[in-house]
């Protein structure tokens, strides 16, 4: 402990996953956290990590130096060391740093990072909202302490948390800028996810609703349908619409105004009109027919 616990002082805990599971089978697991008020002299390395270390400064500031790199990180900051860096930091002597921080590593952690803005070309980025915020989650991780499995999973949901949180701050710092966001997915899970939604929503969703849902912007979820369905979303949902209304006609006794206000369609006319332009027939012909072909 420092002379003055006021003044200076340093809480900290290790941890170490419960279990045997090997390390490049987890795609996040914590290391190490706490928090310290530097003293004038503090200075840590020369060294290179294992781990990724997450700095936010809470007062005070002080320089890094990594990979031949020099960055002057202070109050409203974050800065990350990465692992397999020769890294050096210190405060400075007038105003030393107070900062919390969360060590960890995993198959996912340098894309969460990168989700976050953080990569080792740029180490050090605002925290967008208060530093604060950090702390409160890294003081209830310590408080999970005790090797339980109920307290590990506690911590490593509050690790999520802190990650979620420096990505989602990162995303309206981008928004504020009126910058695009970075598509966290590929085209074909935007899709698929698009696909899932008409399908469960077909009656009363819009284009609109499902670009929202998603998480995208309406253009973008156009340009990526048609490129892999080859119509546009909007062309697949009344498809899919009068497909399910086709499939009602044979199967049900249900009345057409009955089918079309099950498939969103408020006016019959509406849908009996839709439906000839896909099938070329009515839907009563449509249902006479099948019962036409049954009996037969």
């Amino acid at each position: 402990m420092m002379d003055d616990p006021v003044q200076c002082y340093r809480i900290s805990s290790n941890f170490r996953m419960l279990g045997s599971l090997p390390i490049e089978d987890v795609e996040l697991y914590l290391t190490v956290c706490g928090t310290e008020r530097c003293t004038s002299d503090k200075f840590y390395g020369p060294i290179v990590r294992r781990d990724y270390h997450v700095h936010f400064v809470l007062s005070g500031k002080g320089i890094l130096e990594m990979d031949g790199k020099i960055y002057h990180p202070h109050r409203g900051q974050i800065f990350v060391t990465m692992p397999g860096v020769n890294l050096f930091y210190y405060s400075d002597p007038e105003d030393p740093w107070h900062y919390a921080w969360v060590s960890f590593n995993g198959s996912k952690a340098s894309l969460y990072l990168e989700k976050a803005g953080i990569t080792a070309d740029h180490p050090v980025r605002d925290s967008y909202l208060d530093p604060e915020k950090f702390l409160t989650i890294i003081e209830e991780i310590l408080n999970h302490h005790e090797v339980t499995v109920s307290n590990e999973l506690t911590r490593t949901a509050l690790l999520y948390q802190i990650l979620a949180l420096l990505v989602n701050s990162q995303n309206q710092n981008l928004e504020r800028q009126n910058k695009p966001l970075p598509h966290d997915y590929s085209p074909d899970i935007y899709v698929d996810n698009a696909l899932d939604y008409i399908h469960n929503h077909y009656a009363h969703a819009r284009v609109s609703d499902i670009a929202s849902y998603i998480g995208i912007t309406r253009s973008y979820l156009t340009h990526i349908f048609k490129q892999r369905m080859d119509i546009s979303p909007q062309e697949y949902l009344l498809s899919y619409r009068l497909e399910q209304g086709s499939r009602l006609l044979r199967t049900t006794k249900m009345s057409v105004q009955e089918i079309a206000e099950s498939i969103g369609y408020e006016n019959p006319l509406t849908f009996s009109k839709m439906f000839k332009n896909a099938y070329g027939v009515s839907p009563k012909y449509y249902r006479m027919k099948v019962l036409e072909k049954k009996e037969d």
